[in-house]
């Protein structure tokens, strides 16, 4: 054998290395040369034991393997390239999986050979933990590995422990049709892994897979390596998590946070001729009961009432504590008033049955209130602030009743007058505050400013939006008290922000009917003289577009007065008020902000893609700023970064901030990795077919997704079919063709019309339950398509 190595091109003496180095004859299958690191590793009794092993060569003949080796050699060779791979060896009898660096050599003979480095062995971490406690078994390594065909070869002992009776791959997924279909795709790509969680089916545990291609010397074939780890303690934590941050911690019950999730839920889904009531629950004497009794036994009382609640509800209904003894109720698709009203007499008699606790017999009551959508044609969250107005009347008819929210009521009994002056009355009474919803350069993670948002702590009400008050006033001369109360509060808070090293622009929103009185400039010049620190650079005023757009003439003089003093504007909602070209022209507003109506749907719907790019494409042309309103999640604003907008607001940086809390949330704030990622991402417009091609493949799923659950009557066209137009087809994608990235594109789309095929097809035959099962890799095919449109628009970018 030295002889061997001495004329073979590479002249070095590896016997001293640690890291285990053999010669591997290709042709013959077998092992010409190894160090000692090598010998044991191959658990050899001795090199002359090892050289001497069969490796069955003619099967790495027959199946082809010794001409992809012998190619792979041949390419590396010319390239002086050395290559990975992952061999699977038997020493003991068990597989093990070892990561191998491997370099093509010629031998003396002219042959090929392979000079091999073995960099890792994937199952020490499995050993160890054998070693130390064979009673934690199932935490280590499991190790089983399959071949071409999904049938089991070998595993080890961990996994026997566990898999014994399962022998083929399909049989380890709770469904066989997905593992089958993973198989496929690794097989046909040649390469890539594979990792996911799976429940062991009958076992109520967790396990962490990974599905790799291997090479088996032994058999001179590919196989497939699976390799597991049980994760069931990570996944309970993960679990509990979940739940503190959903749930209420005494009742089990959903909290205000989930509660506003599935109140979202159902007002979307909500059937047409339905209706949907949403129910303000107050225990009447609860008060009583913990002063007498103490909180132990009140808490005990508030656990028994959500239990009685609860058996009361229909099926699909939502009971949900709010905290204290209010809970909420969600009676989705209720068909008449008959229909509620049995529901709400039902959770009445629940809670004025006798409860008896420790011996101690209660009496308690509820009143109800409650408010019906759409008639209560709301949001969220003003809908429960109806209900519970409801229920505060309620128990000033009496108590132990329910009343329903007339959205009229407040028309019928109270002038119009006599709401301004209470609202005149607030601004007094210092009941205003400013709460402030910072805006950021999502690509650079920068904190640049933050908006001024008025709420009313009303005594009775509680926390009201601006909804339920400015458009009382807006057409009023109240709207100007209003205006200049903001202005003062956000003046006063700038200074304290200047004063503590905070420079952050701040955004004030002004009524255009405001702006267009002959005063505004002498009293807005009157408000700086007060807080002479403030730099007017760092001040920006908001004004509605539509609102701008009503007298342009003067709201564009006044605008251009203010500018002077060194204040911006921006155009707020934009989108909204159908601006003409020559009268963004005219407005010297340095920022557009696009409605949030326009980007909260961006997600899956093309048009307001379309629409969102066309308003930054419009701010670029015209030397604007543009900021996206409504930033509710992290994928919103990777979106905009992709379409070239990079300052954003929303739910899904911040939510608005009292001022006592905003440098706090200052200090904390981080950005999210996906944002950081696109600081230099290439922006190039003339590839957003891509986005688009993206956004409608995710609203297409969504389609499916709301057909699946009876969401939507009939399932969205297939890409093959007449009513699909698929991007790619179309002729002014042939630069795109060109490159290799674009081949994996086609075959996706083919599987996803296939896969969604047999979809429409169980979901007609009525099986409901596999069809939602093949949805789940339908979304699989989904990510790795959107992967490769995400790839294909970078490598086209780059291309500039």
């Amino acid at each position: 054998m030295s002889k061997a190595l001495h004329h073979s091109r590479f002249h070095f003496h590896p016997e001293q290395l640690e890291t285990p180095v053999w010669v591997f004859d290709l042709e013959h299958a077998r092992v010409l040369w190894a160090n000692p690191a090598a010998v044991r590793l191959w658990s050899a009794d001795s090199l002359e034991v090892l050289t001497a092993r069969e490796f069955e060569a003619d099967k790495l003949r027959d199946d082809g393997m010794l001409s992809v080796h012998q190619s792979q050699a041949n390419e590396a060779e010319s390239s002086a390239k050395w290559f990975t791979r992952q061999w699977v060896f038997y020493p003991d009898g068990e597989p093990l999986n070892v990561l191998c660096y491997c370099k093509p050599v010629l031998l003396d003979d002219g042959r090929s050979g392979m000079l091999v480095e073995a960099l890792s062995r994937r199952d020490e971490a499995e050993r160890q933990v054998e070693n130390q406690s064979s009673a934690q078994d199932n935490a280590g390594l499991m190790i089983s590995v399959f071949d071409e065909l999904g049938h089991l070869l070998s595993r080890n002992h961990a996994a026997e422990l566990v898999r014994s009776g399962h022998d083929l791959l399909a049989d380890y997924f709770s469904d066989p049709e997905q593992g089958d279909l993973i198989r496929q795709r690794l097989l046909s790509n040649r390469s890539g892994v594979v990792t996911m969680d799976l429940q062991v089916s009958g076992r109520g545990r967790w396990h962490r897979i990974e599905l790799r291609l291997g090479y088996d010397p032994f058999r001179g074939d590919q196989v497939l390596l699976l390799t597991e780890q049980d994760i069931t303690r990570q996944k309970s934590h993960q679990v509990q998590l979940e739940h503190a941050v959903h749930y209420d911690a005494l009742t089990g019950l959903p909290n205000r946070t989930l509660l506003t999730n599935q109140l979202e839920l159902a007002l979307q889904s909500r059937q047409k001729d339905k209706q949907l009531a949403l129910v303000y629950l107050d225990l009447d004497g609860f008060k009583e009961v913990n002063d007498t009794y103490g909180n132990d036994l009140g808490d005990q009382l508030l656990i028994e009432v959500g239990q009685r609640l609860k058996k009361a509800l229909r099926s699909g209904d939502t009971l949900a504590r709010l905290g204290g003894d209010e809970f909420v109720v969600v009676l989705s698709n209720v068909g008449n008033a008959g229909e509620y009203k049995i529901v709400l007499d039902r959770l009445i008699h629940a809670i004025t049955m006798p409860i008896q606790l420790r011996n101690t017999q209660l009496h308690v009551s509820a009143s109800l209130g409650v408010t019906l959508y759409p008639d209560d044609d709301s949001d969220a969250d003003t809908l429960l602030r109806h209900a519970d107005q409801a229920m505060c009347q309620a128990k000033a008819l009496g108590k132990n009743r329910y009343h329903v929210f007339d959205p009229f009521e407040g028309r019928n009994t109270t002038s119009q007058q006599e709401n301004i002056l209470r609202i005149e009355q607030a601004i007094d009474n210092e009941e205003m505050e400013l709460y402030y919803q910072p805006k950021v350069n999502m690509r650079t993670g920068q904190i640049i400013g933050a908006e001024a948002l008025i709420r009313w702590n009303h005594p009775q009400q509680g926390v009201l939006s601006p909804a339920a008050f400015l458009p009382i006033i807006e057409d009023t001369s109240s709207i100007f008290k209003l205006d200049t109360w903001v202005l003062r509060a956000a003046l006063k808070q700038q200074t304290l922000w200047q004063q503590a090293g905070l420079r952050l622009c701040l955004s004030v929103n002004i009524a255009a009917l405001d702006l267009q009185q002959p005063d505004f400039l002498q009293r807005l010049q009157g408000l700086l003289a007060e807080y002479p620190l403030v730099d007017t650079d760092l001040l920006e005023l908001e004004v509605l577009e539509t609102a701008a757009l009503e007298d342009i003439v003067k709201v564009s003089g006044v605008m251009k007065e203010i500018a002077q003093l060194g204040i911006h504007f921006s155009l707020d909602d934009f989108g909204t008020g159908y601006s003409s070209l020559s009268y963004l022209r005219r407005l010297p507003a340095g920022a557009l902000k696009i409605d949030q109506t326009f980007v909260r749907d961006m997600l899956w719907d093309v048009e307001d893609t379309t629409l969102v790019q066309g308003v930054i494409s419009l701010a670029t042309a015209f030397q604007r700023s543009v900021v996206a309103e409504g930033v509710e999640t992290e994928e919103h604003g990777e979106l905009l970064l992709r379409l070239g907008c990079e300052i954003g607001q929303g739910y899904g940086i911040s939510r608005p901030i009292q001022a006592d809390a905003f440098s706090e949330w200052v200090s904390q704030w981080t950005s999210f990795q996906s944002w950081k990622a696109c600081q230099n991402f290439p922006v190039n417009r003339d590839n957003l077919a891509l986005i688009y091609a993206e956004v409608d493949h995710r609203g297409w799923l969504r389609g499916i997704e709301n057909y699946l659950n009876d969401l939507s009557a009939t399932p969205p066209p297939l890409y093959s079919s007449e009513a699909s137009s698929v991007w790619y087809k179309q002729g002014y994608f042939r630069r795109m063709r060109q490159q290799p990235e674009f081949a994996a594109i086609e075959p996706l789309y083919q599987q996803i019309d296939k896969l969604s095929a047999q979809i429409y097809q169980l979901k007609g035959d009525g099986q409901e339950q596999r069809a939602k099962q093949a949805f789940a890799q339908l979304e699989l095919i989904s990510r790795e398509l959107v992967d490769q449109l995400r790839t294909l628009y970078i490598v086209m970018n780059c291309q500039w």
